[in-house]
């Protein structure tokens, strides 16, 4: 009877990736190479740093490979040597074209953090919760040349905690993606590669990747919106409004279920408290908390302390 665990190469690059690289190697998958980007210089020395992935790798003491183009004809002469079966791609941060995708026995596939055909992109998690999502989840799909279009092997559901952000709901994804790898890889050779479930197109969402202008807060929007976006982009780009001649960095926030007085302008500090910050007024009469903020060079401070030490508080206006 033919093994269910089949020879793979594993893809990946940042902390998402790890968990699924640890389970298949735990489970007594073969994996023949592990495939991650080359180290970069970090900090002040600009001393080489390996990917979390590499570094997992190296622990577990499997071949690692660190291609600058991994669909070059050299790399791709150096992959089929190793003769893959599957290729496993968690978060690997190069798109991968044709003669890759056709060089495993079976297929590539990709364990991507949403359920798939919602949140199609570069960022699912971030754009869930920024959206108000309340479920998602990881899919592992069939790779195919349009990005995040394959068929679907497999998916598992996870509720979104109400206070939950970006990187608290990736770490709970990412501990999710080696079973629902493993049981993708199983059904692969089970049907001999003859299985998977075509997307619904009229259900597509995106998730564009991330640019510095999705943190500026717009105080025209609901204090629920606004409270999910900063959970949503806390960690990049970050959530910032003006105050004054600053950039406020907003760093937590709490909902609210308060009304604004009417005629009151989005943005303006309705009172600041010790223990809950401010209160501002949002959109359509809403409300939100800032808790946290941290101005330019300085470190992450409760809102109220700003108030007392910067004189910004009642009445003042956020932009």
């Amino acid at each position: 009877m033919r093994s269910l665990r089949p020879r793979l190469i594993f893809m990946g690059t940042p902390d998402f990736g790890v968990p699924t690289l640890r389970h298949l190697a735990r489970e007594g998958f073969p994996v023949a190479a592990v495939v991650t980007r080359p180290d970069k210089p970090s900090g002040r020395g600009l001393a080489s740093q390996a990917s979390p992935v590499k570094a997992a790798a190296s622990e577990l003491g499997l071949k690692v490979l660190q291609p600058a183009d991994v669909n070059s004809a050299e790399f791709l002469e150096t992959l089929a040597v190793l003769q893959p079966e599957v290729i496993v791609v968690a978060a690997f941060g190069q798109i991968l074209k044709s003669g890759l995708l056709t060089l495993p026995r079976w297929d590539c596939v990709n364990v991507h953090a949403s359920l798939l055909p919602r949140y199609r992109g570069a960022a699912p998690v971030q754009w869930a919760i920024a959206r108000g999502e309340t479920e998602t989840g990881v899919s592992v799909q069939k790779m195919a040349e349009r990005v995040d279009r394959g068929d679907i092997l497999v998916q598992q559901k996870l509720a979104i905690g109400p206070e939950e952000t970006a990187p608290e709901l990736a770490a709970r994804l990412a501990a999710l993606g080696g079973p629902a790898a493993a049981a993708a890889l199983e059904l692969l050779v089970r049907t001999d590669g003859r299985c998977g479930v075509p997307q619904d197109e009229a259900r597509a969402t995106l998730a564009p990747r991330l640019t510095r202008e999705d943190g500026r807060i717009d105080w025209t929007r609901s204090g629920g919106e606004i409270h999910n976006q900063v959970r949503a982009f806390n960690a990049w780009p970050g959530t910032w409004a003006r105050a004054g001649e600053d950039v406020l960095k907003i760093i937590a926030t709490g909902r609210s279920a308060e009304k604004a007085p009417l005629e009151t302008a989005p943005g303006t500090i309705l009172r600041t408290e010790a223990e809950s910050g401010w209160l501002v007024a949002a959109g359509a009469g809403t409300t939100v908390w800032i808790r946290q903020v941290q101005c330019p060079n300085s470190k992450v401070m409760a809102a109220h302390a700003y108030t007392c030490g910067y004189r910004l508080g009642q009445g003042d206006t956020l932009l």
